[in-house]
């Protein structure tokens, strides 16, 4: 099952208080991926999903309100998906006149009461208004990706009305979705993970809340310990890198056999341990130094040779003017 049928499974058992609430989210589910159609002279409302969560969410709510029992069927369709559709009718057309007049829309999806009004409506019940509005435009046509893989959740509307009314409610609730148009449809979507946590928490998906918070604090455990395994190795390759320069400093002054006797014990232990850092040198000594007096005799050495190379360009520089 995917992450986005998870969520709707959760959200079919959400509670109904009140007819206000369960008309508010049937109305944001029809709204956003209902159909009205005429069938043998009577006008019915339809509406087809993949999930049988979706559809019992469905009859429940117009059961609540209406009393009425819609009816559920079923299509299988091997070639296109293996579960097929269900579909959820309501035949009765004194029932889908009730529900267009309660919703506020007509037949063709257009609204017939103000956006105003309506958004006044959701207001009214104060965070559990706009918890059923977007829980239905959710159920009916939301989606989001695993947050394992990324953080992204969308909502599809019909109409520029439908943006108009989501945008009121999603910005009472501070959160901010981002906005584009695809194949004639409009997306509402949210990338932000703490935008995406509070939307979950808003529409009552505790699970998927957990499960996304989860996530977060694993992803979060992950990139700490990646930044440090970076951090680490960048101190691991400073070290090496300065170390090969001593190392060669040293290669130097044996060469010219010019290393100081009060330095001899720090060559020595360079050799045998070239991939240790200051610090651990100095613990090598007889007794233990501090770290600042091994650099101290570091730079010594690192003096040394460039004294030696300095007196070598000299006497270089001395033959060649002797040569023209």
């Amino acid at each position: 099952m995917s992450f986005s049928n998870q969520i709707k499974k959760e959200l079919s058992t959400v509670k109904i208080n009140n007819k206000l609430e369960a008309l508010i989210e049937l109305s944001s589910i029809l709204k956003s991926n209902a159909s009205i159609s005429i069938r043998n002279a009577f006008i019915n409302i339809n509406f087809s999903t993949e999930s049988e969560y979706v559809v019992k969410r469905i009859y429940k709510l117009i059961d609540y309100i209406y009393g009425y029992e819609a009816v559920i069927s079923r299509f299988e369709n091997n070639s296109i998906m293996k579960k097929g559709l269900f579909n959820i009718s309501v035949e009765n057309e004194e029932i889908v006149n009730k529900i267009l007049s309660d919703a506020g829309f007509d037949f063709y999806g257009n609204y017939t009461t103000k956006i105003d009004i309506i958004f006044s409506r959701i207001k009214s019940l104060e965070e559990k208004g706009e918890s059923s509005y977007l829980r239905g435009l959710f159920i009916g046509s939301g989606s989001m990706v695993n947050p394992s893989k990324n953080y992204h959740l969308e909502l599809i509307l019909t109409t520029e009305d439908d943006v108009k009314l989501t945008r009121k409610v999603l910005e009472h609730v501070n959160i901010h979705a981002l906005y584009k148009e695809r194949k004639e449809k409009y997306i509402l979507y949210i990338k932000d993970s703490e935008m995406i946590s509070n939307f979950l928490n808003i529409i009552k998906a505790n699970k998927a809340l957990l499960s996304l918070e989860n996530i977060k604090v694993e992803k979060e455990i992950r990139n700490d310990i990646n930044r440090r395994i970076n951090f680490d190795m960048a101190n691991i390759n400073k070290t090496v890198n300065t170390a090969q320069k001593q190392l060669k400093y040293i290669e130097i002054l044996e060469t010219k056999n010019q290393i100081p006797e009060n330095l001899k014990e720090l060559v020595k232990l360079r050799k045998k341990y070239p991939a240790y850092s200051l610090k651990q040198l100095a613990e090598k000594f007889e007794p233990p130094i501090s770290k600042s007096t091994v650099s101290y005799k570091m730079n010594s050495l690192k003096k040394l040779v460039n004294k030696i190379n300095s007196s070598d360009n000299k006497k270089n520089k001395k033959k060649l003017d002797k040569i023209k």
